[in-house]
Parts: C-alpha cells; sequence; structure tokens
C-alpha cells in the first residue's frame, strides 16, 4: 500500500467518524427533546399526586403500626419484668 491509498483510508475514516460523532449527537439532541415534551405531559401530574397521597397514607399506617409495635413492646417488657426470673420460659 503507497501514500496515496494511505491518504484515501485517512481521509475514510476521517469521513466515517465524522458522520458517527454527527449522529450520537442528533440521537442525543432528539432523545433530550423527547423526555423535556414527555415531562410535560398534562395526564402526569393527577398521577403523581395520586401516588404521593397514597405515599403519605402509606407512611400514616406505618407510623400507626409502628406505634402498636412499641406499645406491645412495653406492655411484655413489663410482664416479663413482674414476674420473677425462674418463671420466665
Amino acid at each position: 500500500m503507497g501514500p496515496f491509498e494511505a491518504e484515501i483510508f485517512g481521509i475514510m475514516f476521517g469521513v466515517v467518524g465524522s458522520v458517527a460523532a454527527l449522529g450520537m449527537i442528533l440521537r442525543f439532541s432528539l432523545k433530550k427533546k423527547e423526555l423535556e415534551t414527555r415531562g410535560s405531559d398534562h395526564d402526569l401530574g393527577p398521577a403523581v399526586d395520586a401516588l404521593r397521597e397514597e405515599m403519605n397514607d402509606t407512611r400514616a399506617q406505618l407510623a400507626e403500626m409502628h406505634e402498636r409495635l412499641d406499645f406491645t413492646e412495653r406492655l411484655l417488657t413489663e410482664a416479663r419484668g413482674s414476674k420473677g426470673p425462674t418463671d420466665i420460659a
């Protein structure tokens, strides 16, 4: 292979690399535009609000269960404390 063929291969690789880079930039910008457009979907707002409300309800239920568990642990601790050490199984 002579210097002329090497120069042609270099030019071809440069063109292919430039087209590939341009394609990646174009794909990135189109994907960014799609995500920005999808973020302003009017149907998404009420769904997110419903999920937040459900999450708050779940947190309230979890807090109530935690309080009940603490109460039960206190009762069990008091019951064990009132018995003698030999009565504990």
